[in-house]
């Protein structure tokens, strides 16, 4: 099996030396959290030119600052970490030192500072001790989302992925590439200590990484400061550094096959074969095994500190097909390194390393694959981080980070030395792969890298925080597609032999495949993104009560198709505004608003687009043979050519880049010491999002039937470009809480939503027959109604805590449609999102019948997972060994309701609206865990 490469070494080194170079200032995500707040005497007047010193486990070393003129003090490069003291000492007033204080990854905590004069009664009082400062509530920025810590993920029942944890917060959907507020998946970003290294072409995380090597985990869902660009969520996560202290984390994962539940019924599977309920095949079973190790310490006190953490999945799952049980195998490597380097009391560098491979076995799993045609994938790769910070003075901060990811991809049949040609006839495949999702070839290869480099100046001036920053990626894919034999045949109820006149009755079609030189062979594509973008943004805290954040950013991408042929530009401007207001004064209650648009100037995914396919011409079976067909065949009706040059071509015209419009309202409240509750009204505005538009055939009023050609030539001629008319909108509200009261911490919310538009997805058909277009308009594929879901811990006084897990969401829309006999493509007859009810007399649709027009929906879908922790040091006692027994049940009611539901008609054989996905069994996982 392939295995990943690592071109980019020589990029990675040149990248690593740039990095500590004295560059000019010009952000990337940030990597810090902030402690903010005003001292005041006893009067309540402000006190300017007031030192304070903050020290916490995470800092190699103490920061000092001074009150502004204002009061106004901040602390603004402080890695995310718990128990800092903010220490104050003044002569002529008692000294202070405030303990307890949480930092979060992005946020502002708030501390304020009153003084009080020295008297004799204090005399013996060294400090006065404040604790719990509220590090939720965040006066100092408009932005949404959720901030949670490594104890939160850690008393969560969630499968122990990075990525999963932007599912728990209000807005985002399912998956480990979720969508945000009706947007697409592709359309959110996965930053890792600070640097972007999402997947360059389908927007996913581009490199797993060890889930307890994270401290922090800030998911932004709105209200996005100039810095950023993204149509969808943000997840950003600082991994651990180590201390001066060592420290080692072990967790072993064990969940066998005796511990799941176990279903006879076939999921995922088609209907005819869920059908099979009392077969003799045994239940099928799964099984989960993981060891993660995590060790960190000093290599020079207070100057040198690296953090190692490892993490191996094992995964088996076995899929019921009505007549055995496929197992799928899946196993995942991760490795990573962080050294984190303190030469001067100015200077900080942070070196992070990154590996990981995953490969899964038995990937199609159902029945329309057999054994023999199963297909593999094995991929992997690597993504290396440069962070340097600079104290310029107390008042000026350069940043630089920097650094490149690289993934190598290979998917192809699990006989990978296989010349088999595959045979499908009766919708099954036969012998060797077909072909594999979203792709021409069954033998793909694919290489991804990033480059990004990311200089950052942050000032401040008076009661301003200024950012100015530049961001520059390039983004480069590779794939080669091929298809084994260079041959495929469908055939007719069994497998043809040209050779064998005895299975010429099941002889129907050939199909070879050529590459872009006319040779059956392998074709290889390349396509690159070269985005630059800038940003300015200031902070300016008007006084203790109101917060303004402007800022303006501009991006501009510069798409290359295969051999560097340059395609297009693409230019976005996005502005920023933002409004906190403390109503009382006191950190309690804030009211926010917000107005921000960011733009998509590009992939690889885009780019590549337009590049030509895998050349295929079909011959047809007659006379006992297969007609003789060539690239060049004309005039031939058992000859046709598809693929090739792929016929589509940027629209060379002015594009305005798909973006997003977002304006946003809150109020958020203070439960409690640590606790915050808040309701966010949401409008989003998707526009000119990508279309391929056919503009050269000609059809009839059904649009089943293509009548002529604008260019009298019988062929397609399809533009992609991003016009006005291709949209989606998105209005919401959340009601949430945050945080910690008592023995609870709280993660829950609640979002009621509406959504419409006229594109699903980028290519998803709207513009390829202008007879259809009115029909795509209605509800968009991601308008729930209806979302409910939390995160739920209780801790007791007897060394156990429960978690709990919810996510109830009220089924998305369907859409009835049926294949046409042109291109195989979807034919519809009512908006996107209804259907037709059944005609009485016939039992079939009534296409022609407006009033017969349905709501159509899929299921409703419940999660419930729950998960207990017991602190086994309470029965073994250790000097600094914390020892926990954690005992997770997803899917804990078992519950096999039906996910998804067929939406294509047939007018034979229909299986429209019969159950083609069932929930997962229930799994459970048993946790333990040694760490100091």
């Amino acid at each position: 099996m392939k295995t990943p490469s690592f071109r980019g070494g020589l990029a990675l080194l040149l990248l690593a030396l740039v990095a500590v170079l004295p560059v000019t200032a010009l952000a990337a995500s940030q990597n810090y959290g902030r402690v903010a707040g005003y001292v005041y005497d006893p009067t309540g007047a402000p006190l300017s030119e007031v030192p304070l010193t903050v020290s916490g486990p995470a800092l190699q070393q103490p920061q000092s600052r001074t009150s502004g003129e204002d009061g106004r003090f901040e602390f603004g490069t402080l890695p995310p970490g718990e128990g800092y003291v903010l220490e104050v000492n003044v002569p002529g007033f008692a000294p202070i030192k405030r303990t307890g204080i949480t930092v979060l990854l992005g946020q502002a905590t708030q501390v304020d500072v009153k003084l009080e004069v020295f008297t004799e009664a204090q005399a013996v009082a060294t400090y006065e001790i404040v604790e719990k400062v509220n590090p939720i509530i965040n006066p100092d920025s408009a932005q949404m989302g959720a901030v949670m810590n490594a104890e939160k993920a850690a008393t969560s029942p969630v499968f122990t992925q990075v990525q999963a944890m932007p599912q728990l917060v209000a807005g985002v959907g399912q998956g480990n590439a979720p969508s945000l507020r009706a947007g697409l998946s592709r359309y959110g970003k996965f930053y890792v200590d600070g640097m972007d290294t999402s997947d360059v072409v389908d927007g996913s995380i581009s490199s797993p990484m060890s889930f307890y090597a994270v401290e922090n985990f800030e998911v932004i869902t709105g209200g996005l400061d100039a810095q950023y660009n993204s149509l969808g969520l943000i997840e950003n996560v600082v991994s651990k550094s180590g201390s001066n202290k060592f420290t080692y984390d072990v967790t072993m994962i064990l969940s066998p096959a005796w511990a799941n539940a176990k279903y006879r019924g076939a999921a995922n599977q088609n209907p005819n074969v869920a059908n099979y309920t009392q077969n003799e095949v045994p239940l099928s079973e799964t099984a989960f095994y993981s060891p993660l190790v995590g060790v960190g310490g000093p290599i020079i006190k207070d100057k040198l500190w690296f953090y190692l953490s490892g993490q191996w999945n094992f995964s088996q799952r076995e899929t019921p097909l009505g007549e055995e049980n496929r197992r799928t195998d899946t196993e995942t490597r991760l490795a990573r390194l962080k050294l984190t380097w303190q030469p001067t009391a100015k200077d900080r560098v942070s070196l992070a390393f990154n590996y990981d491979n995953n490969a899964i076995t038995n990937q199609v799993a159902q029945t329309s694959a057999t054994p023999e045609a199963e297909t593999q994938i094995d991929r992997g790769g690597f993504f290396a981080i440069v962070n340097y910070d600079r104290s310029i003075t107390d008042n000026v901060l350069f940043q630089l980070q920097t650094g490149t990811t690289y993934k190598d991809i290979w998917q192809g049949p699990m006989n990978e030395d296989s010349q088999d040609i595959a045979h499908i006839y009766n919708s099954t495949t036969y012998r060797n792969a077909g072909a594999l999702r979203n792709e021409v070839g069954n033998l793909v290869t694919e290489q991804r890298m990033r480059y990004q480099f990311d200089p950052t100046l942050l000032f401040k001036v008076k009661n301003h925080q200024m950012k100015a920053g530049l961001q520059v990626s390039y983004l480069s894919g590779e794939k080669t597609a091929q298809v084994i034999g260079n041959s495929r045949f469908n055939d007719r109820n069994g497998e043809c032999n040209p050779d064998d006149p005895a299975t010429f009755q099941f002889c129907n079609e050939r199909i070879d495949f050529y590459n872009s030189e006319g040779v059956q062979a392998p074709l290889t594509t390349e396509a690159g993104d070269l985005i630059t973008g800038a940003f300015f943004q200031d902070r300016w805290n008007v006084n203790r009560y109101l917060t303004l954040v402007a800022g303006l950013r501009a991006d501009v991408g510069r798409l290359y198709g295969d051999n560097d042929q340059f395609i297009t530009n693409l230019v976005g401007v996005g502005p920023r505004l933002s409004a906190t207001y403390d109503l009382f004064g006191n950190r309690t209650t804030l009211v926010k608003a917000h107005y921000g648009r960011s733009n998509e100037v590009g992939d690889v995914f885009i780019a590549q687009h337009a590049n030509p396919d895998l050349l295929q011409v079909r011959s047809t079976f007659s006379g006992g043979a297969f007609a003789d067909c060539a690239p060049d065949t004309v005039g031939n009706s058992q000859c046709s050519v598809s693929g090739g040059p792929s016929g589509r071509f940027f629209d060379k015209g002015s594009h305005t880049p798909p973006h997003v419009d977002e304006l946003a309202f809150g109020l958020h409240h203070a439960l409690s010491e640590q606790s915050v509750i808040g309701v966010d009204l949401t409008y989003r505005k998707y526009s000119n999002m990508w279309v391929d538009e056919e503009i050269n055939r000609i059809w009839d009023p059904s649009g089943q039937r293509v009548v002529g050609y604008v260019d009298g030539v019988n062929h397609t001629v399809v533009k992609i470009h991003n016009p006005d008319d291709a949209w989606r909108d998105y209005r919401g509200m959340d009601l949430w809480v945050q945080g910690r009261t008592g023995p609870w911490d709280l993660l829950a919310n609640y979002t009621l939503a509406y959504s419409n538009g006229t594109v699903g997805d980028y290519f998803d058909g709207y513009g390829f027959n202008p007879r259809f277009k009115r029909f795509f308009e209605g509800p968009s594929p991601e308008d729930i109604r209806h979302t409910m879901k939390g995160s739920i811990g209780y801790t007791t006084r007897f060394g156990l805590d429960f978690g709990l897990r919810f996510n109830y969401r009220t089924g998305a829309p369907m859409w009835m449609f049926q294949e046409g006999t042109v291109d195989r493509q979807r034919v519809v007859r009512s908006p996107r999102g209804t259907g037709h009810s059944y005609n009485t007399g016939n039992g079939i649709p009534d296409f022609n019948d407006p009033a017969a027009v349905s709501q159509l929906r899929q299921p409703s879908q419940f999660l419930f997972d729950i998960q207990a922790r017991y602190d086994l040091n309470r029965l073994v006692k250790t000097n600094e060994t914390k020892m926990e027994l954690t005992l997770i049940m997803f899917n804990v009611l078992n519950n096999s309701d039906v996910t998804f539901v067929q939406e294509q008609y047939r007018a034979t054989n229909n299986r429209f609206g019969t159950a083609t996905s069932r929930r997962s069994p229930m799994q459970a996982e048993l946790l333990l865990r040694v760490r100091n």
